[in-house]
C-alpha cells in the first residue's frame, strides 16, 4: 500500500488547477476512452457522480451526452474546485474524498472517475464507496493510471539512489488489483482492459516539470526519505539525497532516450461495472 499524505495532494493539484489542462494531454485521452467503453453499456442515468473531476472535463462531456443528468462531483483539492465552477455546466460541485463520499447509499445511477484511483493507498475502500452510493443496477465507470505507469522514470529513480536508502516510490495498483477490488464491491465487470501511452519529452526533467505543473507532485508524508511520486522536483521531494536527481537524468537518458527524446510510458486501467444486486451496506 502506498503511503499518502492527502493534505500534500490537495496543495500539490490546487496549484495545478491552472495548468492542468494545458498539459494533460493523456488524460484527456482516457476521458474519451472511457466513454466509449462505457457508453455502449450504458442506459442514460438520472444521477451522475464524478469522483475525482478535476477541471471538469468528464462532466462537461456527459452534460453534453445526457442533458437531462442530474449531474454532481467531488475533488480533494479546492482548486480544482474552482476551475471546475468556472465551466459553463450545471452541476453540483464541491470537496469530497473517495474513500468516504459525502452521500447517501444509492443516490447514484452511474458514478465516474478518470485519473483519480492511481493516488489511493486503499483501491478496494474507495470501490467500496462507489458501491455504496450507486442505485441496484447501476454503473461504475472509471479510468486511472497503474501497473507500469512512469516506469522509465521510477526505475531511473531507483538505480540513482544509493544503495542504502529505503525505496519509497510510488507504485501503481495492477489490474488485478482493480479486478479484486471489484469483485470485493459486489461489481461485477462488463468491460476490464488497459492501454499504454507513450509521450516523448526532450530530457527527463521536462518530464518532471510537465508533471509538476498539472499537479502530480509526491504524496508521500513528509519525513519519508525518498518518497518519490512522479513529479517530484528538485526541492522538498523526498528524494532528497544529494545527486539524486542528476544520476537519475542519466540513467533515464541512458536506457530510455533516442532521436526523439526520452519516453514515458502511461499504462491506463480502464472498467465499466454494473452493481447487478444489493451491495453490503456495512460501513467500512
Amino acid at each position: 500500500m502506498n503511503p499518502v499524505d492527502k493534505d500534500r495532494l490537495r496543495r500539490s493539484f490546487s496549484r495545478g488547477a491552472a495548468d492542468y489542462d494545458a498539459h494533460a494531454v493523456v488524460q484527456r485521452r482516457a476521458v474519451e476512452r472511457l466513454l466509449e467503453l462505457a457508453l455502449p453499456a450504458t442506459a442514460p442515468p438520472r444521477r451522475v457522480l464524478d469522483v475525482g473531476f478535476g477541471t471538469g472535463a468528464l462532466l462537461a462531456r456527459l452534460a453534453g451526452i445526457f442533458p437531462c443528468a442530474d449531474l454532481a462531483g467531488v475533488d480533494l483539492a479546492p482548486g480544482m474546485v474552482l476551475a471546475a465552477r468556472r465551466r459553463p455546466i450545471r452541476a453540483w460541485l464541491g470537496l469530497g474524498d473517495a474513500e468516504a463520499l459525502p452521500f447517501r447509499a444509492g443516490t447514484f445511477d452511474m458514478v465516474v472517475s478518470t485519473s483519480t484511483f492511481q493516488w489511493l493507498p486503499r483501491l478496494g475502500r474507495a470501490l467500496g464507496e462507489a458501491s455504496r452510493v450507486l442505485a441496484p443496477g447501476g454503473t461504475l465507470a472509471i479510468a486511472f493510471f497503474g501497473g507500469e505507469t512512469l516506469h522509465e522514470l521510477l526505475g531511473a529513480w531507483r538505480a540513482a539512489l544509493p544503495g542504502t536508502t529505503p525505496d519509497h516510490t510510488h507504485r501503481f495498483h495492477a489490474e488485478r488489483d482493480l479486478a479484486a477490488g471489484l469483485a470485493e464491491a459486489n461489481l461485477v465487470p462488463r468491460v476490464l482492459t488497459s492501454e499504454r501511452m507513450v509521450e516523448r519529452h526532450a530530457h527527463p526533467i521536462d518530464l518532471l516539470h510537465a508533471l509538476k505543473r498539472i499537479g502530480a507532485g509526491n504524496a508521500a508524508p513528509r519525513g519519508s526519505v525518498c518518497a518519490g511520486a512522479p513529479g517530484s522536483g528538485r526541492n522538498g521531494c523526498g528524494m532528497g539525497v544529494r545527486g539524486a536527481l542528476d544520476r537519475m537524468a542519466r540513467i533515464y537518458q541512458a536506457r530510455h532516450g533516442g532521436s526523439e527524446g526520452v519516453a514515458a510510458t502511461w499504462d491506463v486501467l480502464y472498467a465499466v461495472a454494473r452493481l447487478d444486486a444489493e451491495p453490503d451496506r456495512t460501513p467500512r
